[in-house]
């Protein structure tokens, strides 16, 4: 009895690590979750310089939520050794069998946690992608509208000597396009 009872109480404490690791995880997907946000609001503005920054910052905290990630998946991957558990879909609830309730509702919580930040983040992401993918769509069509129209026209094109120039205008655009 002594030793079962034992076994419960290190279960328990084993939950609650795990519930803490859920939620430092959670933590840094939030974190990355309102660099993405920042992110589709500088893609709209199209703000260079944010984006930059934002992506510096994006870079430094991806790696803590990997880390993160791989912490609880490998202290998971512990526990259900320690029980003799083979890695299946329901691994957590074997886990969390023989917890307390209480425990098992803390641990479903920072669960469920997890799996809201991580679906919203996911979407977020998405809707990024699918916004770049317009940016570059439009900077693409707009540089060849230039090419055919400008380009092919040199009225209009002035060098520095404000006359006429000979070989077109010059820039950003032009070199793309």
């Amino acid at each position: 009895m002594i030793r079962e009872n034992s076994l419960n109480i290190d279960l328990n404490e084993d939950c609650r690590l795990l519930a803490s690791l859920l939620e430092i995880e959670n933590h840094q997907y939030r974190r990355l979750l309102r660099l993405a946000w920042r992110q589709n609001s500088y893609m709209k503005r199209q703000d260079v310089d944010r984006l930059d920054s934002n992506a510096a910052e994006w870079s430094k905290y991806l790696p803590m939520a990997d880390e993160a990630r791989i912490a609880r998946e490998r202290f998971i991957q512990e526990l259900a050794q320690q029980k003799n558990i083979s890695r299946s879909p329901a691994l957590m609830d074997e886990i969390l069998k023989e917890a307390t309730e209480e425990t098992r509702s803390i641990v479903k919580t920072a669960v469920n946690n997890l799996r809201a930040v991580s679906v919203r983040l996911e979407r977020q992401n998405e809707l990024n992608r699918q916004l770049a993918e317009f940016c570059l769509d439009l900077a693409r069509e707009e540089a060849e509208i230039f090419r055919s129209s400008v380009l092919s026209d040199p009225t209009g094109c002035y060098g520095k000597d404000a006359q006429n120039a000979s070989r077109g205008p010059g820039g950003v655009l032009v070199r793309q396009a």
